[in-house]
């Protein structure tokens, strides 16, 4: 789990950090499930009335080694398989830690920077992902919805749908 006293979070490559410090708490499970065979999402936070799962991949960072090979992760099935499966291993640990939280709606978003990755692909994302949520048992009237929506979205795109959190490189945040 993240450091509970502190609501800005540096991702995994140590090169952007998400302002949370506007929710009410924000989750980083890493730490905690690296000893098990589990996926997890980037970070979970609670919005108001709802809460983000986010997951976050960039290959647009200076230096990387191979950019272009996001595009061919992505190319594969396995990639949609496990960005699905980063949801449901961090439901069963969100709801495990914060049981009390099961009737507020959860968005999954996926933001995800790379070159070649546009508008039409990120569409492409979401509906390969999508199919792999569970959107279709809310017809089988389950007492919870265990997701609302999934989104596949680039930075500028992220910062239009949650711009609550702020999402910028570290070196900017720290000239200030």
């Amino acid at each position: 789990m993240s450091n509970p006293s502190s609501k800005i979070l540096v991702e995994e490559n140590g090169i952007y950090q998400f302002d949370f410090s506007t929710a009410e708490y924000v989750i980083e499970l890493h730490d905690s499930i690296k000893q098990l065979p589990l996926s997890d999402v980037d970070f979970i936070a609670k919005l108001g009335r709802e809460i983000l799962f986010i997951e976050y991949k960039n290959a647009n960072i200076a230096d990387a080694v191979k950019p272009e090979a996001m595009l061919t992760k992505i190319k594969s099935g396995d990639f949609y398989q496990k960005v699905a499966r980063k949801y449901y291993d961090s439901l069963l640990l969100f709801w495990a830690e914060q049981g009390q939280e099961r009737d507020l709606p959860i968005r999954y978003i996926l933001l995800i920077e790379a070159p070649l990755i546009d508008k039409r692909l990120r569409r492409q994302l979401k509906l390969k992902i999508g199919k792999q949520l569970p959107f279709q048992l809310k017809n089988n009237n389950p007492s919870v919805d265990l997701i609302t929506s999934f989104e596949v979205v680039d930075l500028n795109e992220w910062r239009e749908m949650v711009p609550v959190v702020s999402v910028r490189m570290v070196e900017e945040q720290s000239e200030r």
